[in-house]
């Protein structure tokens, strides 16, 4: 049983790993082992770190653990406005933001810095500095303040006592966030759901099926507003009267999609959406990868639905390698360019996915018996008014029909088809797809 970090030359010989390269999972040395027999090698710890989520409690108690102590009282307006000038400084990213605040005490005495003191932190020069002396705190960040203000947002620094604690014990953690909705602290069960913009109808009833019941069984579903998996996974957990959070890749002060405007409304009465990025931040892609951390982050694992080879969801999966969380997958058909990345994922040791108990059995041992008991509950049964609904509706399923193979292989009219079609898709059992194309969602797990 060897250490990962020695084998990350070995991972380039290895096609079957795809995605999985030296550059974007150097860094999963946080416990994750190998067990090498060459030229080929094997993960034994497939399901990465059970010890660290064995419970949902335990996984809960990082607080003591973190660089930064949360404190029960608000914080200052003038503290505040130092933590939010200090994370709007041009330079000074995430990892610069921590050594300046270890080394010098807080934001606040980082701006009240010499000089001198200031280029002893690693990472900072002159052209740090610079922005440093001239950033004008009280006039950007008051701005700042008063635009969450208008939007309705809280602000939370690493400091403050609803700070996730998942998100806190990562490597880098924001220093801010911005927050609308409930209370992250008031949402249980924190697990990620993310795949392609694009999905294949098989993708989007995978993902409508499996977050409805996990949103059911109480989990909370995270995922990126974006099109696509990210969408349906809101709007399953929406429909089940969850909890589902949105991590925003742009300040809160833009909707990206735009399209998906009142599913953000939606979110905001039901969950919370969030972004570590300043209000005005427009949509970047430079800022979509260091959302997906928070997004693994925020989560007691991440589940990738459909992904093509170069997904930005893979990007995710590894960000939550690195955060020693849980990665599953769901299978696809092997002939589709946007399983590819999800099927690879399964062959490097994620835990493949066919239906909510996969993920209650692996991430929660301890309390999983009360929720697999919820999850398994038999849905109320399918009424069928007549034979010829009967008829068509044994002929359906996740896989989809054309109209023209139901009339042949029902012995029925097209007349009559049409008609019972029609009368199923009202009672919202069977539901159309472009083409004449027909399926159900409503069939045995």
């Amino acid at each position: 049983m060897l250490h990962f970090s020695t084998f990350l030359g070995v991972l380039s010989f290895c096609p079957s790993f795809g995605h999985i390269t030296k550059r974007n999972i150097l860094g999963c040395h946080q416990g994750f082992f190998l067990e090498v027999w060459c030229p080929f090698f094997f993960i034994t710890s497939p399901r990465l770190h059970r010890g660290v989520v064995e419970t949902y409690d335990s996984v809960y108690n990082f607080n003591r653990r973190c660089r930064f102590k949360a404190d029960e009282n608000p914080m200052d307006k003038e503290t505040l406005k130092h933590w939010l000038a200090l994370n709007m400084v041009v330079g000074v990213g995430r990892t610069l933001f921590h050594r300046l605040v270890q080394k010098l005490g807080s934001p606040r005495a980082v701006f009240s810095a010499s000089r001198n003191d200031l280029l002893t932190v690693h990472g900072v020069g002159d052209k740090t500095v610079d922005e440093i002396k001239r950033f004008d705190v009280d006039s950007i960040a008051e701005r700042e303040l008063r635009l969450a203000g208008n939007e309705g947002l809280r602000i939370l620094t690493l400091e403050s006592s609803e700070y996730p604690p998942l998100l806190k014990s990562i490597y880098d953690p924001p220093p801010i966030l911005y927050i609308r909705g409930k209370p992250l602290n008031s949402m249980a069960l924190p697990l990620a759901v993310v795949g392609t913009r694009t999905p294949s109808q098989y993708g989007r009833l995978a993902a409508e099926r499996l977050c409805l019941k996990l949103a059911s069984a109480g989990f909370t579903i995270i995922s990126g507003l974006a099109r696509g998996i990210d969408t349906l996974a809101h709007k399953s957990a929406l429909s089940a009267g969850a909890d589902t959070i949105a991590v925003f890749g742009c300040g809160l002060g833009h909707t990206y999609p735009s399209e998906n405007i009142n599913l953000r409304k939606q979110i905001v009465e039901q969950g919370a959406i969030l972004s570590e990025f300043p209000i005005l931040m427009r949509p970047d892609r430079n800022n979509f990868p260091a959302r997906n951390r928070v997004l693994s982050g925020l989560a007691l694992g991440t589940v990738v639905v459909e992904a093509a080879e170069k997904s930005g969801a893979l990007i995710t999966a590894n960000f939550a390698l690195e955060q020693a969380r849980e990665v599953f997958a769901v299978p696809g058909n092997i002939t589709s360019p946007k399983s590819r990345g999800t099927n690879n994922l399964i062959k490097a040791g994620a835990k493949l996915v066919d239906g909510p108990e996969s993920i209650l059995e692996e991430l929660l041992p301890a309390l999983g018996e009360s929720l697999k008991a919820k999850v398994k509950t038999e849905a109320p049964k399918v009424k069928l008014n007549n034979d010829a609904e009967k008829n068509i509706f044994s002929l359906l399923s996740m896989e989809s029909r054309h109209i023209d193979h139901l009339i042949e292989t029902s012995n029925l009219s097209p007349a009559q088809v049409s008609s019972t079609l029609l009368q199923l898709e009202l009672r919202g059992l069977v539901r159309q797809l472009s083409g004449k194309m027909y399926v159900t969602d409503c069939g045995d797990e």
